[in-house]
């Protein structure tokens, strides 16, 4: 690990299942998720999602590429601390300025894709937020890392550029070696102000086979990773262990 690594971009999510929000710099807080990640996520009809008693519940309860790829071809613009959407498709506005904070917001967040998604609503869309809580793919409060040339190299294999977007994670690196990364497990990575611990490696899902721009499965993500490397992983999760503040450009060094 030299001082030729950075971080190349931070990404968090406020709305699962929607755009990301690139973020220049960013706070992070020992045991916390990065601020705002996945803040909000949408219910659909069949959800366990109980508003009365709201906690994390696994990804199939709400809308997400893997199930509602339809949803990957909306864009999302953020407002505010990432908390006012407003939405659109192919150049026309959907929603403007929903602020989900409110009743209000989340009825016409709520309203807009009930009319673009009624198959996969199942009925009902409900805007879930649990204090505390990011409804990432999994309960624990991890930011998720990649490896830009890790993912380069699965591009390489299906002739064209590998969207970083399809990844949906938090952290990018540039100037590791591909797959260098799938070593660091267990160890420690000094980011900007904060440290990170290497928890463990991510299964990736048919979610990643899908353009970020229009929700086609374009690319066999996973085929590829099972043909070229025997397996499904790609990226790491870590948990904060020093907080301080994060800012794309900053340098990554292995503890």
């Amino acid at each position: 690990m030299t001082d030729s690594i950075r971080l190349a971009h931070i990404s968090r999510f406020p709305v699962k299942g929607l755009d990301e929000q690139s973020l220049e710099a960013a706070d992070l807080s020992i045991g916390a998720a990065l601020p705002g990640d996945r803040r909000f996520a949408i219910a659909h009809g069949a959800s366990a999602y109980d508003a009365a008693q709201p906690g994390w519940q696994k990804k199939a309860h709400f809308l997400n590429w893997a199930r509602t790829p339809a949803i990957a071809a909306i864009r999302a613009r953020y407002a505010g601390n990432g908390h006012v959407v407003s939405l659109s498709e192919n150049g026309a506005e959907l929603l403007r300025d929903a602020d989900l904070t409110t009743e209000a917001g989340r009825a016409a967040l709520c309203d807009v894709l009930l009319k673009r998604l009624p198959q996969e609503s199942r009925g009902k869309l409900t805007v879930a937020e649990a204090p505390g809580v990011s409804f990432s793919d999994v309960e624990p409060k991890f930011l998720s890392i990649q490896n830009r040339a890790s993912l380069d190299a699965i591009g390489s294999f299906a002739g064209m550029a590998f969207d970083q977007r399809r990844m949906r994670g938090n952290l990018l690196l540039d100037g590791v070696a591909p797959w260098a990364e799938m070593d660091w497990v267990g160890k420690r990575i000094r980011v900007g102000e904060a440290e990170l611990e290497i928890v463990e490696i991510i299964g990736r899902c048919p979610a990643t086979t899908l353009d970020p721009l229009n929700g086609a499965r374009n690319l066999p993500t996973l085929d590829i990773l099972n043909r070229e490397y025997g397996h499904q992983d790609c990226g790491l999760y870590a948990k904060v262990v020093a907080g301080g503040t994060i800012r794309v450009g900053d340098a990554v060094s292995l503890r």
